[in-house]
């Protein structure tokens, strides 16, 4: 099942990218909405992160795959799509949120690998990096776009420490794990 989750996201990441090519520049916070409307559901409605805790590491594996390939999209996008629409601090900080959000899709893979390894799962190490994720990276890209949003908020950005400690415990869940073996 997720599979076709991860199937039909790619397929809307690459249809996405490519219209942003096509139209013209004033279109692109549109479709801006449109990417993040999308990831904001595919999030809520699709991947629970309770229900992923109950899976195997396999699918924790995938969707580090899928967040690296997310990655990857939003990076070119803020590169080539967002570089004149933000400023330069709204820029940092969309960047923080992504260098994160790689780090702990690599982090999501590399531990996940080690508890294939040893045959057991750390359900708390999981949870904490994709609340982190959510919270951290998910917020400060909300923040440093919430100009092409309309939004006048800035409880975005005070999200981002919690899920810092979020971040923080998984790190620390994991470190428990390994002194376990």
């Amino acid at each position: 099942m997720i599979g076709s989750h991860c199937i039909a996201s790619t397929s809307f990441i690459l249809f996405t990218v490519s219209r942003i090519s096509e139209k013209q520049p004033e279109s692109n916070e549109a479709i801006a909405r449109e990417v993040i409307n999308f990831f904001i559901l595919y999030l809520f409605h699709k991947v629970t992160i309770i229900n992923m805790n109950n899976q195997s590491t396999h699918l924790h594996l995938r969707v580090g795959a899928v967040l690296c390939g997310l990655y990857v999209v939003l990076g070119a996008f803020g590169a080539h799509g967002l570089e004149h629409k933000l400023a330069a601090n709204q820029l940092t900080t969309y960047h923080t949120a992504l260098r994160y959000l790689i780090i702990h899709a690599l982090a999501l893979i590399i531990t996940n690998f080690t508890y294939a390894h040893w045959g057991t799962v750390k359900r708390y190490s999981n949870l904490f990096f994709y609340l982190g994720m959510l919270l951290f990276s998910g917020s400060l890209l909300v923040h440093a776009t919430r100009d092409l949003w309309g939004l006048d908020v800035n409880l975005f950005a005070l999200t981002a420490p919690i899920g810092g400690l979020c971040y923080i415990i998984g790190w620390v869940f994991y470190l428990l794990k390994i002194g376990k073996q």
